[in-house]
């Protein structure tokens, strides 16, 4: 059975698969590895609650549909990798991150990795964006790795066969008053404008190959990062966001002529962020329910205090605008085309020069009673952008990791200084 992607599936499909827009959770476990005969019969224990993997997007009559992989073998989406022994946790991202998605089939892979440290392995799930967002990617890894196949899909249980759950067919039209759809269409209607019109066009990035892809990423505590938040009216993310503006103000003073990170010394910095537009028990619904919003990180001459200040209120304004339930309702109404052309110049990479997004996975994983250790996210590098930050939680654990072009200058201190940012922060 066949089912329309949605607009925004359309608009990230596009954009190819090599390297193309691939997030991911690379999830490290303590013990010692199974093999991958042992791996293939867990996973496909629980493929029954992801019918989603066995699916491939195909092009009809000019439309573009989810239908079933005819051939799917599951082997074929699964790789085991030995790294030698003392890789780093960076070296090992970067090895996986690199690795291209079958060609043919369902744009997903799910990879074996161990050799690098002694007692601990991990198993790296990554995925087209074009047939996921982060929201998505969550429900998948909860369902192959929660307490049960149960556990996730019992809510709100996933058709084995049949249509999939859906924003588009689910949920209410209407989910807010007429008062914030207007104010949120303004928003989009602003945010479209800065798209086709930036006030400071930032550069286009060069698009990299597979091969120049490289991660680099940092830990933190979600104690810190909400006591922060909360010191000064926010939230997790602001401070993250905030220790976000402490890194590239830092990374591009280093920068000299013709060099990207120069570009980053002008101020204030504006990010690009998604906001899911899922509504209450669609957290399973395949494909991409989200909408872009552009938060401007402080000006550096702001002091630490004044400018935490300022991104509380830009934060809060953009969750308040609407535009979460006026982008729903829009995607549902406008003609897919419109909506198309609307997707891409709101992703303008001339509005805004880097990508950042941050999610929670549960703190219940495991893998044949092996614990997880740490979850590392594998964000999205969109065209024209040199570099992307994404937050993910789990647990008491927060992981932050860069993915960016390795021809840029010194992005790969970028995790570090994000550290060095937030320990000075906290110390406010």
């Amino acid at each position: 059975m066949k089912q329309p992607l949605n607009p925004i599936d359309e608009v990230f499909l596009s954009q190819g698969r090599d390297p193309g827009p691939i997030l991911g959770q690379f999830i490290r476990f303590r013990g010692n590895p199974p093999s991958l005969d042992v791996l293939h019969k867990h996973l496909a224990d629980r493929l029954p609650d992801l019918s989603r993997l066995t699916h491939r997007p195909v092009t009809d009559q000019g439309r573009m549909f989810r239908t079933p992989s005819p051939d799917f073998d599951l082997r074929d989406h699964l790789a085991e990798r030995e790294l030698p022994a003392g890789t780093s946790l960076d070296e090992a991202l970067t090895a996986v991150v690199r690795h291209p998605l079958p060609r043919d089939g369902p744009p997903w892979s799910l990879e074996l990795v161990h050799g690098y440290e002694t007692g601990e392995y991990a198993v790296c799930y990554r995925v087209h964006h074009a047939l996921e967002d982060g929201l998505g990617a969550v429900h998948v890894v909860a369902t192959l790795f929660g307490d049960g196949p149960q556990t996730v899909s019992a809510r709100k249980g996933e058709q084995p066969i049949g249509p999939f759950p859906s924003c588009e067919r689910g949920g209410p039209l209407f989910p807010a008053g007429a008062s914030e759809l207007l104010r949120g269409t303004l928003s989009v209607s602003t945010l479209l404008a800065r798209g086709l019109l930036p006030v400071r066009p930032w550069p286009r990035a060069p698009r990299p190959d597979a091969a120049q892809l490289a991660t680099c990423s940092v830990s933190a505590t979600r104690q810190e990062l909400g006591t922060l938040g909360r010191k000064f009216g926010g939230t997790v993310n602001d401070a993250f966001l905030m220790a976000l503006r402490g890194a590239l103000a830092d990374w591009s003073t280093e920068g000299k002529a013709r060099d990207i990170r120069s570009v980053f010394q002008a101020s204030p910095v504006p990010v690009r962020m998604p906001l899911s537009t899922r509504d209450v028990g669609e957290g399973e619904a395949v494909g991409n329910h989200l909408a872009t919003a552009v938060v401007t990180l402080p000006a550096r001459e702001a002091t630490s205090a004044l400018a935490f200040g300022q991104l509380v209120e830009n934060t809060h304004r953009m969750r308040s605008n609407g535009l979460r339930p006026a982008s729903r309702v829009l995607v549902r109404l406008l003609p897919s085309a419109v909506t198309r052309w609307t997707v891409r110049r709101l992703l303008n990479p001339r509005a805004a020069p880097l990508y950042a997004s941050s999610y929670t996975l549960p703190n219940s994983l495991s893998l044949h009673g092996d614990p997880v250790v740490d979850v590392v996210p594998l964000g999205v590098l969109l065209p024209g952008n040199a570099l992307s930050v994404t937050l993910l939680s789990c647990g008491s654990r927060v992981r932050v990791s860069f993915l960016y072009d390795r021809r840029v200058p010194g992005a790969e201190r970028l995790a570090v200084l994000w550290r060095g940012a937030l320990d000075e922060l906290l110390l406010l």
